[in-house]
């Protein structure tokens, strides 16, 4: 796959691929998580405070680690089919 150069650096472009889909996926996280807290905090469900507190146990740490894994490797995609690029030639 050949992606469009838009800067007079490839690898530049690259970068800024990566840190755009970064900020794409924060952006739309913060805005769940903000409507998420309000709501439970409209609802007396939980206040921030409590949220803050929160203490993770061992699945919860192995479920988030393995998500971060995978997210990791989607935001490096670009750098990944590069190095496999170089691999087949």
């Amino acid at each position: 796959m050949v992606r469009p150069v838009y800067l007079d650096n490839p690898q530049i472009d690259k970068l800024l691929a990566i840190v755009m889909a970064l900020t794409g996926e924060v952006s739309v996280l913060h805005e769940r998580l903000d409507t998420i807290e309000r709501l439970l905090e409209v609802k007396g469900i939980l206040s921030p405070t409590e949220i803050e507190a929160y203490e993770p146990d061992a699945k919860v740490i192995k479920e988030r680690e393995q998500w971060r894994g995978e997210y990791i490797a989607r935001v490096l995609r670009v750098v990944q089919e590069e190095l496999e690029t170089l691999n087949q030639s």
